[in-house]
Order: C-alpha cells, then structure tokens, then sequence
C-alpha cells in the first residue's frame, strides 16, 4: 500500500458549500530517489491526483477545500481563473492561483511545478515548459518574500535549466552562498548541467557528495 484514501465530506473554504471529496488518510513512507525538483520516483509518484481538491460549487481549488482563502467566491468564478481549464494540470494551476492570491507564495510556486510534472507524463513538454515558467513568474514577482526559502531558491534554478535559461542559471547561481553543504552541492550540481545545455530531467542521486537513501 503506498496510500489509501477515504470519500469525506468536507465544507469549502471560500463558498460554504459542503462536497464529497477524496482524501489520503493513510500513506507508506516515501523512500524514493526524487528528481531534482523533489518530484518523488513510484509508487508515491502515481497519487498526485489526490494533492489537489476542488470544489464543484464554485470551483475554487487547493490541496484542501477548507483551507482558508483570501478571497470570496467571485475569483475562483472569474474569467482569469476559469480560463485555466478543467483537466488536472488545470486544477494545479488554479491552486497555485489561489495561494498566491493568499500570498502563500512557496505553496504557489509548487503547484505551478505540479502542473507541469502532470504534462510532463503526458509528454506535452510545451505546455509542462509554460507551467514551468509560470512558477518561476511567481517566483520572480515575490523574490522578497521567498529568497530565504532555501529550497524554492534551488527550485527555481531547476525551473530555469528545464526552461532552457542556462544564462540566467550561470549568472544567479554563480558563487551564490547557501547555509549547507547539501545545498550547495545541488547548486553546482544544476550549473554544471547549465554549463552542458542540459535541460533534461535528472534524479537527485546523480549528484556527485550526495548519498540519497
């Protein structure tokens, strides 16, 4: 068992209206080699489609439908959030939508990295570079904010390589310090793949000083 979920029924945060939804209850310990980006190996691969709810009343999403929201009910049913569509790269995008509405910027940045990694098993790289890039948007709109979360710091350089901006990843990692050496090894680790042109996926174990277990 790499995870069970049960039907609950649970009231949305920004509606008030109250919805069957599928919820993980119970998952085995995720011992996996992750990819880069954090994006875990199977089986805990295959249950992304349960880290993101949305409520059928007013649309709004997010990885529960009673967490808290910043807004009313009139932007998860406007044209901007609506427009994203209805598949489940969509609902990651209208997710990160929410949180960043919310100003939950971290939480923002990794559903728009989730929405990709849903194309990224459709091998649609077109649309997995734009979520992609619309992460590293919510991440260059709120640098302030997220420059002292070291992980989404590193994040972002992995947004950039697998958008083909290895200049950008050169200049802004170059010399740049971070407070371990694990960091630090994962930070010259992506600019060398930069340094290649490498824009492909890699796993964090390939990472030279680095034991993943």
């Amino acid at each position: 068992m790499a995870f069970r979920t049960e039907e609950k029924e649970l009231v949305c945060a920004v509606c008030g209206e109250a919805s069957l939804q599928n919820v993980v209850v119970e998952f085995d310990p995720d011992e996996s080699v992750p990819d880069l980006d954090m994006r875990p190996d199977e089986p805990h691969r295959s249950y992304i489609k349960h880290w993101v709810m949305e409520c059928p009343h007013c649309g709004y999403c997010n990885a529960s439908i009673d967490i808290p929201a910043e807004f009313t009910k009139e932007y998860p049913m406007s044209e901007r959030y609506r427009k994203q569509g209805d598949d489940l790269a969509a609902r990651f995008l209208k997710m990160s939508l929410s949180c960043e509405k919310s100003k939950v910027y971290n939480e923002a940045v990794k559903a728009a990295l989730y929405a990709a990694w849903v194309c990224d098993d459709e091998n649609d790289e077109e649309r997995a570079a734009e979520c992609r890039r619309t992460a590293l948007r919510i991440y260059d709109s709120h640098k302030a904010s997220l420059s002292g979360d070291h992980n989404i710091v590193l994040l972002a350089a992995d947004l950039m390589r697998r958008t083909g901006d290895f200049d950008r990843v050169k200049k802004e990692y170059k010399g740049k310090y971070f407070p371990s050496t694990l960091y630090r090894l994962i930070a010259a680790f992506q600019m060398g793949l930069a340094e290649k042109g490498d824009s492909s996926c890699h796993k964090a174990d390939e990472i030279p000083g680095i034991e993943v277990r």
